[in-house]
């Protein structure tokens, strides 16, 4: 029964946030968004078979989704240090800097590097509630409305109410669909996975996706459904929280585990009648 229970449990985690990605858009626009999460996975599988060139296949990430194509550069950079073979990684890295450069025009088009009228207009009208100019223009400035976007889409990124209350109370209008990416019960699953992090056997590779997708995404205007290249990595984690959680065989995990198959289907079937 308990090996039925973690069977199920695993399932409903590794499903919710594909499936309400998948109902929430078009076939063309989910297999958009699925394309890069795809390739980290093929990276991943190579990674864990200690394959030399398992960074390759996100290197292809820029050629489906541009908005992403700092994200192969980043990923590579932050496996560098600890890698065997220095040779092959700088090769590597140096492939991807060629293709973030291909890429560079669609992609700084995207980003929160592009001028922005209407926040311009805010710094100037905020001038004035400074004494003087100097205080003005370090506080107000073309630097502090890019730092203002990068901090905002940082806070959000990295927000557990992101991923397993779909931002509620405080939503995201207009740009965030604000899916329900996970059960909320599954945060259980993360902070036990976090506890247990340094006994994760993906933790580098975890570690890598994690702040390449979390960086590469805060630089957009808007991550919005991007972010499901963060699925694998927060994932991988919450897997780790589970195997720790259900190792231990006792009544209350047991009950836990049925409570959350219970709530987990319940917020799926919502989540269907909504969409359709």
């Amino acid at each position: 029964m308990a090996k039925i229970y973690k069977f199920l449990v695993i399932f409903l985690v590794l499903l919710s946030w594909p499936l309400n990605l998948y109902l929430a858009n078009t076939h063309q626009d989910f297999l958009q968004y699925l394309t890069p999460l795809v390739l980290i996975t093929i990276s991943f599988f190579l990674y864990i078979n200690k394959y030399k060139y398992c960074s390759l296949p996100s290197l292809l990430i820029p050629v489906f989704e541009p908005k992403l194509a700092i994200f192969p550069v980043l990923f590579v950079l932050s496996q560098v240090p600890f890698s065997k073979d220095k040779k092959i990684s700088l090769m590597v890295l140096a492939l991807s800097l060629i293709l973030l450069a291909v890429s560079w025009k669609p992609f700084w088009g995207q980003t929160i590097f592009t001028p922005d009228y209407q926040a311009r207009q805010e710094v100037l009208r905020n001038i004035h509630l400074y004494p003087t100019p100097f205080l003005a223009r370090m506080f107000q400035n073309k630097v502090k409305i890019i730092g203002d976007k990068f901090t905002g889409n940082l806070f959000a990124l990295t927000d557990p109410n992101n991923y397993f209350f779909a931002f509620h109370p405080r939503e995201i209008t207009v740009t965030n669909q604000n899916l329900d990416k996970y059960p909320f019960l599954a945060l259980a699953f993360l902070l036990v996975g976090i506890y247990f992090f340094a006994k994760n056997p993906y933790k580098r590779f975890i570690l890598a996706s994690f702040f390449a997708g979390v960086i590469s995404l805060s630089l957009l205007t808007n991550f919005d459904r991007q972010d499901f290249i963060l699925w694998l990595p927060i994932s991988l984690v919450v897997l780790g929280g589970i195997q720790q959680t259900l190792a231990k065989k006792n009544r209350l995990v047991n009950l836990f585990a049925v409570l959350f198959i219970v709530f987990a289907i319940i917020q799926f079937l919502r989540n269907y009648l909504t969409f359709t």
